[in-house]
C-alpha cells in the first residue's frame, strides 16, 4: 500500500528566526522568577503580574520616563567617554610597544579598584550629582575597551602588512579593509560586554550617589522594603539594557568593516 506524504514548507523571515531563542531565553528566565515567587513568596520575588502592573501604572502616570531618561544619559555618556578613552589609548599603545606596556599596567591596576572604591572617591571629588555616575561608568569600561583594541592591535598578521606594502596599497583603504577588520574581531566583544558593565556601574553609582535616574528609584523602594516597585525598576533598567545593546549592535553592523 502507498503511502502519500504531503510536506508543508513554512517560510520564516530571517528576522524572526533570529528573534526566537533570544525570546525563549527572556521567556524561561520569566519562568524562572515566577518559580522563584512560588517557593520563596512575594518577600523574595514578587509575582511577575504585580511587577507587570506596576510598571503599568509607572508608564500611566508618567513617573516611569525621567528618570529612565536621566539613566540612559549617565550610561551613554560614562560608554561614550570610557569608550573613547580605552580605543585612543588601545591603538597608540599598540602602535608604540613600550607605550603599551606602560599603559596596560596602568590599566591593570584601575580595573583592579571595586567599582564601590571610584563612586566614594568621585563622591569627593564631584558631590553627589551626574558626574559621579558618568565618570565611574567611564572609568570602570575604559580599560576592559582598552584591553580589546591592544589585544586587536598586537593580534595583527604581519603577511597582511606585508602584502599592503608590496602592493602600494593606500593609507586610507589599508587602515580600513585590513587593519581596522582585525582590530575588530577583538574590539567589538569588548564594546558589547563594556555597554552591559556601564549600566551595572551606573545603576550602583546612582543608588550611592542619590540619583534621580532609575537607581536612586531602587534605593527609595529599598528603604520602603517595596520589592515590588525594586523590581519593576529592575526590569526597566534591562529592558533599556537590551535596547542600546540592539542599537549598538545595528551601529557596529553599519559600519564599513570589511573581512
Amino acid at each position: 500500500m502507498a503511502v502519500c506524504r504531503m510536506m508543508i514548507s513554512i517560510s520564516v523571515p530571517e528576522p524572526i528566526r533570529r528573534a526566537i531563542f533570544p525570546a525563549l531565553g527572556v521567556l524561561l528566565l520569566a519562568l524562572l522568577w515566577q518559580l522563584g515567587f512560588i517557593l520563596g513568596g512575594p518577600f523574595v520575588l514578587p509575582a511577575p503580574l504585580a511587577v507587570a502592573r506596576c510598571l503599568a501604572r509607572l508608564a500611566r502616570t508618567g513617573a516611569l520616563w525621567q528618570p529612565a531618561l536621566v539613566t540612559t544619559g549617565h550610561v551613554l555618556a560614562g560608554y561614550a567617554l570610557g569608550s573613547a578613552a580605552g580605543l585612543a589609548l588601545g591603538l597608540a599603545g599598540g602602535l608604540a610597544r613600550g607605550l603599551g606596556a606602560m599603559l596596560d599596567s596602568m590599566s591593570r591596576l584601575i580595573l583592579g579598584v571595586p567599582h564601590i572604591i571610584w563612586v566614594v572617591l568621585a563622591l569627593f571629588w564631584f558631590g553627589p550629582v551626574g558626574e559621579v555616575v558618568v565618570f565611574t561608568a567611564a572609568i570602570g569600561i575604559a580599560p576592559l575597551v582598552f584591553a580589546g583594541a591592544l589585544a586587536g592591535m598586537r593580534a595583527a598578521q604581519p603577511e597582511f602588512d606585508e602584502l599592503a606594502a608590496a602592493f602600494n596599497l593606500p593609507r586610507r583603504q589599508y587602515f580600513w579593509e585590513i587593519r581596522l577588520p582585525q582590530v575588530a574581531v577583538v574590539l567589538v566583544p569588548a564594546l558589547a560586554t563594556g555597554l552591559g558593565l556601564a549600566w551595572k556601574i551606573a545603576l550602583m553609582a546612582e543608588i550611592f550617589s542619590g540619583s534621580t535616574g532609575i537607581g536612586g528609584q531602587i534605593a527609595a523602594m529599598r528603604a520602603y522594603l517595596d520589592t515590588v516597585g525594586t523590581m519593576a525598576w529592575v526590569v526597566v533598567a534591562l529592558g533599556l539594557l537590551l535596547l542600546t545593546d540592539l542599537l549598538l549592535a545595528k551601529l557596529i553592523a553599519a559600519l564599513p568593516l570589511k573581512g
